[in-house]
């Protein structure tokens, strides 16, 4: 495995936890309901103001692109469907210290509104039943695609949410992420994709879309992906297309998470284990598999100990959602994991009595179980973690809520 120097942004924080919570900030906005141009609006002085009171611990951090907010205007049909949230958030950050620039795309709107916050749940997260060819079959109109072949396939949802951020123009630059970049490229500069679960999948795509080539990568001093507890979005193609221009890359002097270029992840963490470990993974452990063991009516084994309930009723309601969520999948799987670092996190997840005790585990297990492993302050990000219920008003077959 490659190893670099860390990186230094003049506050107390490390690079990976400064970027980690970089990514978090994505997430501020997500109580915000109005239209995209007045979230985007209201979201940015929220950032620079997260930036400024986190400036002991990140260093000095300056809002350069961005926010941007792309807001669905239609169902995953394409009928007609309002959404008020912010669907998808992207913004650049700016660390003159370190010649650093960082790109941090947000996860799934936490908004607890379901009647308008419904896009990422069911049109990203869980639209895993088709596929795309990477890179051609991601064709925004506010960027210009640098390959002339595909060297793999991702899902339908992260092709989808990779055109939506390609596609986001920055009103104050009048620029979209590409060109805005382009006018940054240098061979002293760092520049760093992050985002956490959804966006954990997207930013590696969004990376890789944008860089391909050696010799695209070679404009930066260096390049590199964070994404956490991010679920996987591409085949054994994509990957290794991936890695190539991305490799593993260790952080000297950095333990525990001190890594680039691999998906960190918590093995208790349930969305990390869609698309590839849902269940039905030999042999039946806690990294391998969500549910297994299951005896309808009466009980099943989880990756947080057994549940039972009345007439087994716990356990029906959380293996029925995997299963659920597992029937989506192509037959064969074509899903691999990216290059990844697993965490054990401490303490271990208490046994769930029943099914809304399994649900707040999965809930902590996402979310402040990431921010205790990198040793940061906890944001106001809200967050949701659905995979364990259908979406009442979904409007087409992937429409499973997944991930946050």
């Amino acid at each position: 495995m490659k190893v670099v120097q860390p990186i230094y942004a003049g506050g107390s924080y490390s690079i990976i936890q400064t970027v980690y919570q970089l990514s978090r900030f994505s997430g501020l906005g997500s109580n915000l309901e109005d239209t995209a141009s007045n979230i985007a609006q209201q979201l940015g002085p929220i950032l620079d103001d997260a930036l400024t009171k986190n400036a002991q611990q990140l260093g000095t951090w300056t809002r350069v692109w961005g926010p941007c907010v792309y807001q669905a205007d239609k169902d995953c049909t394409g009928q007609s469907r309002v959404s008020k949230v912010a669907d998808n958030v992207m913004y650049a950050a700016y660390n003159a210290q370190a010649d650093c620039y960082v790109v941090a795309v947000a996860g799934t709107n936490g908004n607890s509104d379901t009647k308008h916050n419904w896009y990422d749940t069911d049109c990203l997260d869980n639209n895993v039943t088709n596929t795309v060819g990477f890179p051609m079959g991601i064709t925004p109109t506010q960027s210009t695609n640098p390959s002339q072949s595909n060297v793999g396939n991702v899902s339908a949802g992260a092709a989808l949410g990779t055109t939506n951020l390609l596609n986001m123009v920055d009103p104050r630059t009048s620029q979209s992420l590409q060109a805005f970049l382009g006018t940054k490229e240098s061979s002293s500069a760092t520049l760093i994709f992050t985002g956490h679960s959804l966006g954990g999948s997207l930013c590696p795509t969004l990376a890789r879309w944008l860089y391909q080539s050696i010799f695209d990568v070679m404009k930066w001093r260096a390049l590199y992906v964070l994404p956490t507890a991010a679920p996987t979005t591409g085949d054994a193609g994509f990957v290794k297309a991936f890695s190539a221009l991305f490799p593993q890359t260790m952080i000297n002097g950095i333990a525990n998470y001190g890594f680039w270029n691999q998906v960190i992840w918590n093995q208790y963490d349930v969305v990390p284990h869609g698309w590839t470990n849902l269940m039905n993974v030999q042999p039946d452990t806690v990294q391998n598999d969500v549910v297994w063991d299951y005896v309808k009516d009466q009980s099943c084994q989880t990756l947080y100990g057994p549940l039972t309930g009345y007439k087994g009723l716990d356990a029906n309601l959380v293996y029925g959602a995997i299963q659920q969520n597992y029937q989506l999948l192509p037959d064969p799987n074509p899903y691999v994991r990216l290059p990844s670092q697993m965490f054990t996190p401490s303490p271990l997840p208490a046994q769930p009595s029943n099914f809304l005790d399994f649900m707040k585990t999965v809930g902590e297990q996402h979310t402040t179980a990431y921010d205790s492993f990198f040793g940061v302050s906890p944001t106001a990000a809200k967050s949701k973690v659905s995979l364990m219920s259908a979406s009442p008003e979904a409007a087409a077959p992937q429409a499973v809520r997944s991930s946050a």
